[in-house]
């Protein structure tokens, strides 16, 4: 290998015009520096391969490390390649296509460097094995999915360019391929760090409510006409659980879920309108929703959601939880009056009628209550006489939290936690 080889492959990457993301890389910035100083001025790269560790180690990415860099930048870049690629807009007969390839053959041959190759060329190779890190228990985060550790496996650039595009189609460029939940800030989408991991098989009853969810994100994934869905019930009941695990059972689908409260339902434009440029799947998710007679964002919500001018990106569904069925709190008064009363209510009515799905979350029996306490005592591994498990867990409804699903979780914790001592 000559001495100037990988100096030459980096002055190439100046000549990249979409993946930016690689291009202005921080390390990539540093390396470019540390070979255009002398021999004498050069600083320590101790700093750059502490970064390249440590960001392997947060990815949990095993393997050489200059690799998983480059991989990293090219997933994480948003341009105005991936984001077409997302939506399922480009084809090889495009302008776009040629100049992307242009940039992966520039990528790759960056690529086609060692990190170990790097540090030899930068008299650093005192230093071994960092092609081939090994990190215990590694595996990627279930965002990154395994298909990254797949990218530039190919020698040809045609191969690597329509793997990269079918990896933004699948699993969305940026943000989106290495998150599955979201929260509006400041006009952008900023990622969940510690979603909720709840499952379906840990919420034991509501066997019809969660098929129809189910069904429903089922039908939404496929592209056929859906509805916004009401879940509507008793506190504790399972209804923000079982969006979370929808996410947790789809998000490999494409599915994302984006967290609003009551307080951002005007910036909902904004947040429409940059969902309708990308190419995946989102639920906006509204967490016991509920208004105040005086408040009136209910009737924004109302045309955003359906009979606005702009219509809902066809990419959006709107899943919301609330402890009344109306959301907009009654008031006697509004009965009062026949001639107003049914102007008044019928306002009232219609913002819970935007949502063409409505599940009912009752409060469980004292069966029901029982059953998911049994099923969770299982599940838990612990074991008890039935009898005494019964009799404890009524006395725990009683004296704590009434019967519901997380009444039971709470009961099944406290006996853990009085086992573990």
């Amino acid at each position: 290998m000559k001495k100037n080889e990988f100096k030459i492959a980096l002055e190439k990457s100046e000549k990249i015009i979409l993946f930016k993301n690689v291009k202005e890389a921080e390390i990539i910035v540093k390396l470019k520096n540390f070979l255009k100083a002398e021999n004498d001025s050069r600083s320590n790269l101790s700093d750059l391969i502490y970064n390249l560790i440590e960001l392997s180690i947060n990815q949990g990415l095993s393997g050489d490390l200059w690799h998983n860099y480059l991989k990293l930048k090219i997933s994480a870049d948003e341009n105005i390649f991936t984001l077409r690629a997302e939506k399922k807009l480009i084809n090889h007969q495009d302008s776009l296509y040629q100049i992307a390839l242009n940039d992966v053959e520039i990528i790759n041959n960056l690529f086609s460097f060692s990190f170990q190759d790097i540090l030899k060329q930068l008299n650093q190779n005192r230093i071994k094995n960092l092609n081939n890190f090994k990190i215990k228990d590694s595996k990627l985060t279930p965002y990154n999915l395994e298909k990254l550790k797949q990218l530039f496996n190919s020698s040809s650039p045609e191969k690597i360019l329509d793997d990269l595009i079918e990896f933004y189609q699948n699993y969305g460029a940026g943000i989106l391929n290495k998150n599955k939940a979201f929260f509006w800030q400041q006009n952008t989408l900023k990622a969940v760090n510690n979603p909720d991991p709840i499952t379906f098989d840990q919420l034991i009853a509501y066997q019809k409510e969660k098929k129809k969810l189910i069904e429903n994100t089922e039908s939404f994934l496929k592209g056929y006409q859906t509805h916004n869905v009401l879940l509507y019930g008793d506190s504790g009941t399972g209804k923000s659980s079982s969006v979370k695990a929808l996410l947790n059972r789809y998000y490999q689908q494409g599915l994302r879920l984006i967290e609003i409260n009551s307080s951002q339902i005007k910036e909902l434009p904004e947040i429409l309108e940059y969902l309708n440029q990308r190419g995946l799947y989102f639920i906006i998710f509204m967490d016991d929703l509920s208004f105040e007679e005086f408040e009136t964002d209910y009737k924004y919500l109302k045309a955003v959601m359906e009979g606005g001018i702009e219509s809902r990106p066809e990419n959006v569904l709107f899943y919301a939880t609330s402890n009344r069925r109306h959301l907009v709190r009654e008031k006697w008064q509004d009965r009062e009056s026949e001639i107003h009363e049914n102007d008044i209510l019928n306002e009232k009515l219609s913002l819970s009628e935007r949502f063409g799905l409505t599940l009912m979350y009752n409060t469980p029996s004292q069966e029901e209550y029982l059953t998911i306490v049994n099923e969770l005592a299982a599940q838990a591994g612990l074991k008890s006489k039935k009898d005494r498990l019964r009799r404890k867990a009524l006395q725990w409804s009683k004296w704590n939290n009434g019967r519901s699903g997380r009444s039971a979780k709470q009961f099944i914790n406290q006996l853990l936690k009085e086992k573990n001592k």
